[in-house]
């Protein structure tokens, strides 16, 4: 038996950039004993099955796995699910704004695709989060070993260091620059020796404000220690927390706004992503995260 699946290049506009993402839509053909161990033969950053939820227009489960196992969440997939369910005909494009719900399997998921004039797809989907905030973190001089840069580097101008949990808890960093994300280096021994793995955080979430490209506002990279220092993790799953970081700072006042975050280079898969975020009094924080996505190959998976 042979079942069809694609691959795309989501959060850009540019072949091999971006994140790389297998989609199978007809997951029903597959077994259900399989799922992992076809993610671990494919080793992409994430695999995703679709689901169609009978008698429901535009209503899709999905389960999306790693090549470690399944995850209950993943923001970078739902760009190349809604693509390839519009490109296979699973939905219909009536008009240049369509609707649709991805159930995930710790949330559902509303997504909007607009089509432009020249028939390009941009794809947006719709969370909130209710972020825990603490302001206890590691000190510095910790934060500089434990991610070898420098003091200096560390930038609490405008931002602070916080550990937010949407969920999952991230400790998250301010740098001076585009280029002191680009060289920090995860480092385990000071990890262990810091206050640090006392804060449940897994995760380490490092940016800039102050970026090397004109198209967006922040620079980003995931590091910590499961992740090597060769990988340069996807940030669609860390975008709620983000946000809600964002939102815990007093100069960002009540109101919408609207920021691009970038991670890595052309050298290494850059990505772009575009957020809008609603800050609310006594609400949870929205954001409505969205992107290009460029499909790169179909393909058939032979199964025994």
């Amino acid at each position: 038996m042979s079942v069809t699946y694609y691959t795309l290049d989501v959060f850009t506009d540019t072949l091999f950039q971006g994140a790389q993402i297998a989609v199978f839509p007809d997951a029903e053909q597959v077994p259900e004993g399989q799922l992992g161990r076809i993610a671990r033969e494919i080793n992409l950053s994430e695999t995703a099955f679709i689901y169609k939820v009978e008698e429901e227009e535009n209503i899709f489960k999905v389960r999306i796995f790693s090549p470690t196992g399944e995850k209950d969440f993943a923001g970078h997939p739902i760009l190349a699910i809604a693509n390839v369910l519009a490109e296979t005909g699973k939905i219909s494009m009536l008009s240049n704004y369509t609707s649709l719900t991805l159930k995930q399997t710790s949330q559902d998921v509303t997504v909007n695709i607009s089509v432009g004039d020249n028939g390009k797809r941009f794809v947006q989907f719709t969370l909130s989060s209710t972020p825990v905030v603490d302001r206890f973190t590691p000190t510095n001089h910790e934060l500089a070993k434990l991610l070898s840069i420098d003091e200096i580097d560390i930038d609490h101008t405008n931002y602070h260091t916080r550990l937010v949990s949407s969920g999952l808890p991230y400790l998250i960093v301010p740098l001076k620059s585009q280029a002191a994300v680009r060289k920090a280096r995860f480092d385990v021994k000071a990890w262990a020796e810091s206050s640090a793995p006392a804060m449940a955080a897994q995760e380490i979430f490092v940016f800039s404000a102050k970026t090397e490209s004109d198209d967006c506002n922040f620079h980003g990279r995931l590091m910590g220690p499961s992740i090597s220092d060769r990988e340069d993790p996807p940030l669609g799953s860390v975008m709620p927390t983000f946000a809600g970081y964002l939102a815990s700072h007093d100069h960002i006042r009540v109101g919408t706004y609207s920021f691009a975050i970038d991670r890595g280079t052309l050298q290494t898969r850059r990505s772009l992503l575009h957020i809008e975020m609603d800050k609310r009094v006594g609400r949870p924080v929205t954001l409505r995260v969205g992107g290009d996505s460029v499909l790169v190959s179909k393909s058939e998976l032979l199964i025994g």
